[in-house]
């Protein structure tokens, strides 16, 4: 662990503004982010802040987060300084802050396949770890061998300790910092792994455009969350800047709205499934801070 001295040498952000740093851009501001540059530093500052019970957040390339527009009375823990990837063997370590992108060049350069399915997703390690993140019908819980977490002491889970489900690790049921994970990749050529990056960003491209975190609701079990909602005739639907897309009615796209008009559309939608059909439909898309409950 670091010391004091090291701690007070973690870069810092005050008045962190969520809607510069989340893909939905929007939402308010926080007091500070730290960002810590050593997984030694993550863990230690993640202990001092639990110890000082002062509400912070662990924030990757917030593409599956929606923070309210007031001000939150907190921290963020921003893990975007921690972007080491190393190979040993036949598997990549890479730490939480690397980003899909990062993690597919360093695939390209050095021939190694297997986590191809994960181009275009904007998202960052530690986030596709927690949420057991998926392209394509292949999960992160397919190649994913382990990962280090921290919640007070050092964690080394292996795959079968995570429990991964839909859209599920059981990293989100406690409170911790993941700092890396492990995947298991295959030596191949580098023209092999372009091949392939390019051929899942060419069936992404025809997903909705603008600002939004993709998804915004689990898919029932047996039902599409997307259709469901087309069959409610909301596609379209619009509250304030805040619009069901047009193209694929599980996102909700920002059109120079307000997080609380993302919200409430958010709310709407799933008032509206549930009168239908009855069938409540459960968010994806974390929320950061307080939000308005009113009738849409």
């Amino acid at each position: 662990m670091e010391n004091q001295s090291n701690l007070n040498s973690i870069p810092v952000e005050k008045n962190f503004d969520f809607s510069r740093h989340t893909t939905y851009g929007a939402g308010g501001k926080c007091k500070v982010a730290y960002f810590p540059k050593t997984e030694g530093q993550a863990a230690e500052l993640f202990k001092e802040l639990s110890g000082q019970k002062e509400k912070f957040f662990v924030l990757g390339r917030g593409s599956n987060i929606l923070a309210s527009d007031a001000y939150y009375n907190g921290s963020v823990i921003s893990t975007q300084n921690l972007n080491g990837i190393k190979t040993v063997k036949d598997a990549i370590i890479c730490q939480s802050g690397v980003t899909v992108s990062q993690l597919l060049k360093f695939c390209q350069i050095n021939g190694l396949s297997g986590l191809e399915f994960l181009a275009g997703i904007p998202a960052s390690v530690g986030g596709l770890t927690l949420m057991n993140a998926g392209a394509g019908g292949k999960y992160i819980s397919d190649v994913l061998i382990g990962c280090t977490v921290f919640d007070g002491k050092l964690r080394n889970f292996l795959n079968k300790s995570c429990d991964f489900g839909y859209k599920y690790s059981t990293m989100r049921d406690i409170n911790c910092i993941i700092l890396s994970s492990v995947f298991k990749v295959e030596r191949t050529s580098g023209q092999y792994v372009e091949n392939n990056i390019s051929k899942y960003l060419k069936n992404r491209s025809l997903q909705p455009k603008g600002k939004s975190c993709g998804c915004v609701f689990k898919n029932p079990e047996g039902y599409s969350a997307g259709k469901l909602i087309e069959e409610c005739g909301l596609k379209g639907y619009r509250l304030g800047g805040a619009e069901v897309s047009r193209a694929h009615a599980n996102f909700i796209i920002n059109n120079r709205a307000t997080a609380q008009d993302i919200y409430n559309v958010i709310q709407y939608v799933k008032s509206i499934v549930f009168n239908k059909f009855g069938i409540m439909l459960n968010e994806e898309v974390v929320y950061i801070g307080e939000f308005n409950d009113t009738d849409c």
